[in-house]
């Protein structure tokens, strides 16, 4: 479990920072965790569906990827695949032979449409008449698989055997595009110090306006380290962000000692009330006791003190009489963090991430920082402080990352370097 949800958070990070240039590319929506638990197949004219909600206005849906195998003895050579609006109108219908996609073993199967223009909530129903056993996850449902069928079309009571609703993902994918940003960067300053940090600024347009955000990323050309990240919101067609490294990198400490570097975002001017105590944030794999782990945002103020511990699921587990006086001041936080943070004195653990930009496939993505015991009390911030250090003298690239809100991602690397001295 702990090796899974690193590896997706590493997956992540690596994903945007691997390639030089990265274009606008086909973006996957999924509502299931990947891992098939069961199969089911449904006879007549019902089907499988799932509700998806369109990363944009007139998002072209180009593709469906199924999860399944053909059944032994199949009843019908034939699926089809239609996608419905939100008010179950006819979109786009597409009709092959079942044996053309898929085969004996449980696989993805990607399924090609004539590109239909989407926006909102949108529906694709599986209709396999018998032939195909569905991939089933069963982990908690995301609430948008359902039991559909046509003519009139319609959505149906949920009547699956051993399949409870609020259990069961079909797994059925959309794939599909729209147009991406596009951004030049510049470094306009080329050297980094606490009194002179170096200064890249990124212009940023998309052509159909969506635009969420701009990310750089400091990497030591020795070491391939992630020093430093900043994130600058955006909106519209067109921006600009002007982002500054003070030569600087992230350590972790914890009950006074110095536990190493690790990869941290800088979030300052991101949240207006609680920027100083929300100043930076790590992402870390909290092992509350011995049979839950989970991923999480560990949060730190200007001063570097822990001050939040809000998991993948949004849970917090941990907030410090800080935040609690700012958000809730007539709350008492003794009673607060008797009832509400999960975090347990010298028993839980966190571990936190060094991430690197691997040169090569086979070069390590990451090393763990931790585990780290978390001792002291929820008043003393369990003794854990993010430090900064002077960065090493060398080289460094900037990494510039643009995003907008149809999930397109461009990653950039400057053509000049940064240099500590």
């Amino acid at each position: 479990m702990m090796l899974m949800i690193r590896s997706l958070i590493i997956a992540t990070i690596i994903t945007l920072l691997a390639a030089n240039c990265v274009s606008a590319s086909m973006v996957r929506l999924a509502y299931d965790d990947r891992s098939i638990e069961d199969a089911a197949w449904i006879d007549g004219q019902r089907g499988h569906g799932v509700i998806f909600t369109a990363p944009a206005d007139n998002w072209s849906l180009s593709q469906v990827a199924i999860l399944g195998k053909l059944v032994e003895s199949s009843p019908s050579e034939i699926f089809v695949i239609e996608v419905w609006d939100q008010n179950l109108s006819l979109l786009c219908r597409t009709t092959d032979k079942a044996s053309s996609y898929f085969n004996d073993n449980l696989s993805w199967s990607i399924i090609d449409l004539p590109d239909v223009r989407v926006s909102d909530n949108f529906l694709i129903s599986f209709f396999e008449f018998a032939g195909v056993w569905q991939g089933v996850d069963k982990s908690p449902s995301s609430g948008r698989s359902i039991l559909v069928s046509r003519n009139p079309n319609r959505i149906l009571n949920w009547s699956m055997q051993n399949s409870a609703q609020n259990q069961t993902n079909w797994m059925i994918q959309a794939i599909g595009h729209s147009p991406g940003p596009e951004i030049s960067i510049a470094v306009v300053s080329d050297t980094a110090s606490e009194k002179n940090p170096a200064k890249v600024k990124a212009m940023v347009t998309d052509p159909d306006g969506n635009l969420k955000g701009v990310t750089e990323y400091i990497v030591d050309n020795r070491t391939r380290e992630i020093v430093w990240s900043q994130t600058v919101q955006m909106e519209g067609s067109s921006g600009e962000a002007e982002f500054s490294w003070p030569g600087t990198i992230f350590r972790i400490s914890a009950n006074g000692q110095d536990k190493g570097k690790i990869y941290a975002i800088n979030n300052q001017a991101q949240v207006p009330n609680l920027g100083r105590l929300l100043a930076y944030s790590a992402p870390c794999i909290i092992e509350l006791n011995e049979s839950e782990n989970v991923s999480a945002q560990a949060y730190f103020g200007e001063d570097g003190l822990f001050n939040a511990l809000i998991d993948s699921r949004g849970i917090a587990h941990y907030i410090s009489p800080e935040i609690l006086s700012i958000t809730v001041p007539e709350r008492d936080y003794e009673e607060f963090a008797k009832n509400n943070i999960t975090v347990i004195k010298d028993k839980s653990k966190i571990e936190f991430i060094n991430a690197k930009v691997p040169a090569r496939q086979d070069e390590q993505a990451s090393e763990k920082v931790g585990p780290i015991v978390l001792s002291g009390t929820p008043s003393s911030h369990y003794e854990l402080q993010l430090l900064r250090s002077n960065a090493d003298i060398g080289e460094y690239n900037a990494i510039v990352k643009v995003e907008d809100m149809a999930s397109n991602v461009l990653s950039y690397i400057a053509g000049k370097t940064i240099t500590v001295k």
